[in-house]
């Protein structure tokens, strides 16, 4: 099961794999605090996409939309895939730094990943 949150939301047992999946890095007090196991700014999106969407809150559709492709044709698809098929058994976490619950860079990741389960489960 995939779950997304606030980093700075409370942890809790069922959390799993706690991820940071925002395009930039994070301090080491931050991590420690926030129970962050692993910094993976690489499976976020562009830095100038992610940019764009902070000025632009109403367009995560477009957001979304060139995260899903730029994730497409990523060197990471692969390990992508992995962790599609590895959150059909165990927990994880996508932490994001955004305000909107519901438009972030780790729901949009959530998605991406939830399409590819979909596929997975087609093979």
């Amino acid at each position: 099961m995939i779950k997304v949150k606030h980093f700075m939301d409370n942890v809790e047992p069922d959390d799993g794999k706690r991820m940071w999946v925002e395009p930039i890095g994070l301090t080491r007090d931050l991590r420690q605090m926030c129970k962050v196991e692993y910094v993976l700014p690489h499976l976020g999106p562009p830095v100038e996409l992610w940019n764009w969407f902070g000025d632009h809150p109403d367009g995560y559709d477009y957001f979304r939309s060139c995260y899903h492709e730029y994730l497409g044709r990523s060197p990471y698809k692969p390990a992508l895939r992995t962790l599609a098929q590895v959150t059909q058994k165990e927990n994880l976490t996508l932490l994001h730094q955004g305000d909107d619950a519901g438009h972030n860079t780790a729901v949009a990741l959530f998605e991406y990943i939830s399409e590819l389960q979909g596929h997975l489960a087609g093979e």
